[in-house]
């Protein structure tokens, strides 16, 4: 990870209750990762979720000050992650709070079941896509 300086200390924390993105940070100055946990729906398989994020990613995500990185992971046919890097905390917030009032980003919210949480325990997620900037 050759973003990050030597200074850097993340700290990423799994346990999500009840958000469906938590940005954790090491400074307030320093690289920012967030973290969105969530579950497809059925009927939706991983190329259909990837051409969705693919369209999130080139119109507004790659277009956002401070995007690093993303990926999306795969832990097993209903939980994913978006694992987003972000240059920090204030970038990050700032591309969240454009989120609502984005269509592309909707369209790709609509294959994610509502107020449904993956599951809490450890685990292993495989990267099924990345995006550099």
């Amino acid at each position: 990870m050759c973003f990050f300086t030597n200074k850097l200390t993340l700290i990423l924390s799994m346990l999500i209750l009840g958000s469906l993105s938590t940005t954790v940070i090491a400074e307030p100055n320093h690289a920012t990762i967030e973290w969105a946990p969530f579950v497809k729906i059925e009927g939706i398989d991983d190329q259909q979720l990837i051409e969705k994020a693919n369209t999130v990613q080139t119109t507004f995500i790659s277009k956002q000050p401070g995007f690093i990185k993303r990926e999306l992971l795969k832990r097993n046919d209903t939980d994913y992650a978006d694992l987003i890097y972000w240059r920090n905390k204030k970038n990050a917030t700032a591309a969240g709070n454009k989120v609502e009032n984005c269509k592309v980003c909707l369209d790709y919210f609509s294959l994610m079941q509502a107020g449904i949480q993956p599951a809490q325990e450890f685990s292993h997620y495989s990267i099924i896509k990345s995006w550099p900037n």
